[in-house]
């Protein structure tokens, strides 16, 4: 069923029973008088609806059925349409019919058993249009996620190599297989590819292979027909919603080896079948693949077709882990919290003392850039302050950096617990050193020279 219909009949009692009707069914319905209400909600929101039961007649002085059908259609060509006829009217229903609508139900007694015909036969089309709203969703999320050179961040080599690279292939109608550790950003790379290449206006489909069973992975790709299996319904696909764009499959290392043959076969050819079909579906799609996993060895070990590992490494993008390239990740660091506060109110970037990078620097990053980009998201809206200390930094974090530190003099390290204990006293009453002398049990003028020794008066104030 459709997520949402809108009903524009100008007789309460037809709107309350299709309203029924249709919730019935599980859909949201929202009723309406006139057309022109309706074509006031469609305008102000094209793709707010699955599916439009429009009357022919609203009365004298009224918008009709055709004018309404004529300007929804120029507004978004896609949306179904059924007709509601009145007694005498079925050859302007067939009319309306030659103009766009797709189906049409005459008012009389047995209405609610020709409007659930009419919504079957048309089950297939209202899915494609709620498959195709999802994906113009999925392609202004890429958009937005693309501007400003990708949205690829750092001026380290790594990343300019990397950028590069992007900037060489994209033009190239080739697969390519991205690799890298977990975390290191392969998705955006490969809408990064997309984006810089002819099939830019074009959808840009993702999905991760390793996040569904091989059964339902197939139906999520290929599609399937009704009745494929018990209660199963028509789907597309993903290779079909990516036609003539760009499909990525992401973990491509996690299907098996059977699997695998189909996924060669789409690339050889072009072609395949729903789940349950017998019908040869033909599209025309870029295929961009990406793996954390170790290729070579599963080859090696036969969990990987050597052929398919050919067909997708027309080009491979290696992407360095966080660790080779923290020069940037100051520059990540102010990134992430700029995108943090446009999305959330209230929320302002902070600063980030030096000896704070001190301590990202000396993190390995597992995670690599995500884990970043989670540990400054949740450093950033838990705290009121305007600037990020050492102390505010996860556990692991402190821990990676005390270790680091194994080979420091006894000195050094004192010196760095007493900046520690300064800055936290100094944070708790927001510069107010009266109060953070009498917090240490210190005289003041000895304050005083100690914040000037470690510039923590200088540091709250950058």
């Amino acid at each position: 069923m459709p997520e949402r219909i809108l009903v524009a009949d100008d007789q309460t009692v037809m709107q309350d029973l299709l309203t029924d009707l249709l919730e019935q069914r599980g859909a949201e319905a929202v009723a309406v008088g006139t057309a022109e209400e309706g074509l006031e909600m469609i305008s102000k929101s094209p793709d707010a609806f699955d599916l439009v039961i429009l009357d022919l007649d609203f009365g004298d002085g009224k918008m009709n059925g055709i004018a309404g059908l004529e300007a929804i259609k120029k507004i978004n060509p896609t949306i179904p349409v059924i007709i509601l006829t009145g007694k005498g009217t079925i050859s302007t229903a067939v009319e309306a019919i030659k103009l766009g609508a797709q189906e049409y139900v005459e008012k009389n007694f047995y209405i609610e058993e020709n409007m659930d015909l009419a919504l079957t036969r048309l089950d297939h089309l209202i899915r494609a249009t709620i498959d195709n709203k999802r994906l113009r969703r999925e392609r202004e999320f890429y958009r937005e996620e693309l501007k400003g050179q990708y949205n690829i961040v750092g001026k380290s080599r790594a990343i300019q190599q990397v950028l590069e690279q992007i900037k060489v292939v994209a033009p190239i109608p080739r697969p390519v297989l991205i690799r890298g550790e977990r975390g290191t950003g392969k998705e955006l790379v490969a809408a990064a590819i997309h984006q810089n290449s002819d099939r830019k206006k074009g959808a840009f489909i993702t999905i991760n292979c390793a996040a569904l069973a091989e059964g339902l992975l197939e139906c999520e790709l290929f599609g399937q027909e009704d009745n494929a299996f018990t209660n199963a319904s028509f789907r597309e696909g993903r290779f079909v919603l990516a036609d003539k764009g760009t499909l990525f499959l992401d973990e491509i290392g996690n299907m098996s080896v059977e699997f695998q043959q189909k996924i060669l076969r789409v690339l050889e050819y072009q072609q395949f079948e729903r789940v349950g079909g017998t019908k040869t579906i033909k599209v025309d799609v870029r295929l961009l693949a990406a793996t954390n996993s170790d290729i070579e060895a599963n080859i090696d070990a036969g969990k990987f077709r050597a052929d398919l590992y050919d067909r997708l490494a027309f080009e491979t993008i290696w992407l360095p882990p966080l660790r080779e390239w923290k020069a940037d990740i100051e520059l990540l660091c102010y990134h992430f919290m700029e995108r943090l506060a446009a999305e959330v109110a209230g929320i302002k970037p902070k600063k980030l003392t030096p000896e704070t990078l001190d301590y990202l620097n000396a993190y390995h990053w597992p995670g690599n850039v995500r884990e970043l980009k989670y540990v400054i998201e949740r450093v950033t809206y838990k705290f009121d302050g305007g600037t990020i200390f050492p102390h505010h930094l996860p556990q692991e974090i402190l821990t990676a950096y005390s270790h680091s530190d194994d080979g420091q003099s006894l000195s050094g390290r004192l010196a760095q617990v007493e900046k520690q204990i300064l800055t936290d006293a100094y944070e708790q009453f927001q510069g107010n050193l009266e109060d953070t002398a009498r917090e240490l049990n210190v005289p003041l003028d000895s304050l005083k020279q100690l914040m000037q020794k470690h510039h923590i008066g200088e540091e709250m104030a950058r």
